[in-house]
């Protein structure tokens, strides 16, 4: 039997066709953002971590990430240069609304509108009140724009870890939203 070489499928045992995170991990593996953390394994339950979202961003500015002191080295300068981020705590969870955080500061480094959420109400997630104040306009923004959308519980969990399958899914949001 020959290997299946078609991009309809994924090399990953733990991401089902039909889970809702599938059409992100394959946009951000199809697209070179994401790789697996394994031959077959991409862990979508995984948390991610600061140095992984500064690195695929540079990564979607055709920023080289390979060499340096550590594998994400390239883009912490590239994230810290552009205002994206301040280079701390690269190792640490990133949480949803750091996360948000950081998608609406490279927006805005994009020149990208990020007016569209000003309007959007949060007030609509149960938890809206547990959004720290520096993420406010940035998860309005994300919700405004659809790249951001609430849990099955009716709640944005913005102090939750940011997993693997979450990003995958806004990144492809992300995408979709800068090209319409």
């Amino acid at each position: 039997t020959k290997p299946d070489t078609s991009k309809d499928n994924l090399p990953f045992t733990d991401v089902a066709s039909g889970s809702w995170y599938y059409d992100g991990v394959k946009y951000a593996c199809d697209n070179g953002l994401m790789n697996g953390t394994g031959a077959n394994a991409f862990n979508p339950n995984a948390d991610t971590t600061r140095s992984m979202i500064v690195t695929i961003l540079a990564r979607m500015e055709d920023v080289n990430t390979s060499g340096g002191a550590t594998w994400y080295t390239a883009g912490r300068a590239w994230a810290m240069e552009n205002g994206i981020s301040d280079g701390t705590n690269m190792e640490g969870k990133i949480t949803r609304e750091q996360l948000a955080a950081m998608l609406y500061r490279y927006a805005v480094n994009q020149g990208r509108d990020v007016s569209v959420g000003e309007d959007t109400n949060i007030l609509s997630y149960a938890d809206a009140f547990s959004v720290s104040e520096y993420a406010v306009s940035a998860l309005q923004w994300a919700c405004g724009e659809g790249i951001v959308t609430g849990r099955d519980d009716g709640t944005l969990s913005p102090q939750d870890s940011a997993l693997r399958s979450e990003f995958a899914a806004m990144l492809m949001r992300f995408c979709g939203a800068q090209q319409g």
